[in-house]
């Protein structure tokens, strides 16, 4: 049986992949802090992307593992002049540092998996990574930094192993997406209406893309390894 490990899949685009995975035969585990809940049928191997090591797929009795998603995301959104260290390093230590741990420990496994394994890392980055948001300065560096990461790692890794990434935009009904506009409205002091419609303006379709949407096309595209081969060192972004 197939196997993948998502990380940050207890809600959001994570929750979304790990359903259709599960519904397509794959053995899902999903690392998170919290509970992903039952309709996503993963495995949940609680956990925290920052402190994570090899030992604990050990602790979990994942043998096998053909897929990485290094989907986990966190915002802190405050002005520079209020934006406290301890925010900045919960922001870049989730959001990057997590990709380098996470990827680190799962190598050793995603290689004795044998060659049969699809041996693939895919990291939802963001578009904030090349069209940054206001407020969000940790943010925005730490995407751009998980962008450069990808393309180090399919360097580094090919051709041994497939590393692609894919950067949404704003995503529609997630917890993030919810966290964004509440700390939005506390900055600038908008209605949440008013919230809505700036960055409905902001977005060329002109609306919120549906993480459903998104978990679709990521599932087909890691469903076959042949589908994703030729993407290893590319970044697909998805809603300008």
């Amino acid at each position: 049986m197939r196997t993948i490990l998502i990380t940050g899949g207890a809600g959001g685009l994570g929750a979304a992949l790990a359903r259709r995975m599960n519904e397509a035969g794959w053995m899902v585990y999903v690392l998170d802090r919290d509970r992903p809940p039952p309709s996503s049928g993963g495995c949940w191997i609680p956990g925290d992307v920052r402190s994570f090591r090899a030992n604990s797929l050990q602790a979990a009795n994942v043998e096998r593992l053909d897929v990485l998603v290094n989907c986990a995301g966190v915002n802190r959104a405050a002005w520079l002049a209020d934006l406290r260290e301890d925010a900045w390093d919960e922001v870049m230590n989730v959001n990057a540092k997590g990709i380098f741990l996470v990827t680190q420990a799962c190598l050793p496994l995603m290689r004795r998996t044998g060659e049969d394994g699809f041996r693939t890392v895919c990291n939802v980055v963001s578009n904030a990574s090349h069209v940054p948001m206001r407020t969000s300065l940790a943010y925005n560096a730490s995407k751009g930094a998980a962008h450069i990461m990808t393309l180090q790692l399919a360097r580094e890794l090919s051709p041994e192993f497939t590393v692609f990434g894919l950067s949404p935009n704003k995503l529609a009904g997630t917890g993030m997406s919810r966290s964004i506009e509440a700390q939005t409205m506390r900055l600038r002091g908008w209605t949440a209406e008013q919230a809505a419609d700036y960055q409905r303006k902001a977005l060329l379709a002109g609306e919120e893309t549906d993480p459903e949407a998104v978990a679709e096309l990521l599932a087909w595209l890691l469903l076959e390894k042949r589908r994703h081969t030729y993407l290893t060192g590319c970044i697909l972004p998805y809603g300008a």
